[in-house]
């Protein structure tokens, strides 16, 4: 169980809900008891500095933070200041109870990371779950266009270039890093993002992708599928689903956004 690896907070106070609203992505304010909500907090210049899955629960707020967690907890505790607001760290056994009712912790992009991250049971294909296999659970991932934190960089990079567009909703209510975020929405400024590929042959991280014989992007994640062809994560420039590149000796299939990707191409 990767559960292990998380950092487990728990908010409790008479403003904790209105001091989670007014600092993250995601709508927190209205949850009753037993909801779940799955957003990011970003810097005041739109870069992801955390992404945090919530559960509500009678005068509290659980948080679990799957990377980056004690960096990510100290700035949650610099936004409190005279709010009525308490952070108290917990271990996985103490949140173990209340996660396993969440019925995966909200939608199914979130489930898929979520339960990935843990090393659950995760759909990988057809017939194939992950079950703890870690090759399984990257397919898992690769397939639901998922971003790692570490191999697509989603740290300290902005939510709509590294496929989370949907954890930062245009209507979200204000959040820092809120203008810069809505700003690159709406004026289309993205030079690259992040997108699912499959690959004819296997290559390594760091590829470089080609169109027309000139740069266009890199691949960031791999992983075999039963069938023999590569599935894949990179960065690519302007991408437009259904064109092919150019990946070293490997042709590459642009298959389009992730679930957690509410941009299209």
């Amino acid at each position: 169980m990767w559960s292990l690896d998380w950092s487990w907070l728990a908010f409790t106070g008479s403003e904790q809900r209105d001091y989670l609203e007014r600092i993250l992505t995601c709508s927190v304010a209205s949850l009753a008891p037993g909801e779940t909500a799955h957003g990011l907090l970003l810097s005041r210049t739109g870069r992801t500095l955390g992404e945090l899955w919530l559960l509500t629960d009678e005068g509290r707020t659980l948080a679990g933070i799957a990377s980056g967690g004690e960096p990510v907890a100290a700035e949650l505790e610099k936004f409190v200041l005279a709010a009525d607001v308490s952070i108290e760290h917990l271990d996985w056994a103490t949140v173990a109870e209340q996660a396993a009712v969440a019925d995966g912790w909200t939608s199914d992009g979130d489930n898929v990371r979520f339960r990935a991250l843990l090393g659950q049971s995760v759909t990988a294909g057809p017939g194939l779950t992950a079950d703890g296999d870690p090759q399984l659970a990257q397919l898992a991932r690769l397939a639901a266009g998922i971003p790692d934190w570490d191999a697509e960089g989603v740290a300290r990079r902005n939510p709509l270039v590294v496929g989370l567009g949907a954890l930062v909703p245009a209507e979200a209510g204000c959040y820092p890093g809120q203008e810069v975020v809505s700003k690159l929405r709406n004026m289309g400024g993205l030079q690259r993002r992040l997108t699912r590929l499959q690959l004819s042959a296997p290559v390594e991280a760091g590829t470089l992708l080609e169109r027309d014989g000139k740069p266009a992007g890199e691949v960031t994640s791999s992983v075999l599928q039963p069938d023999g062809s590569e599935l894949a994560l990179g960065f690519v420039k302007r991408p437009r689903e259904g064109e092919r590149l150019v990946a070293g000796d490997a042709q590459a299939l642009v298959l389009g956004p992730g679930l957690l990707d509410d941009l299209p191409f």
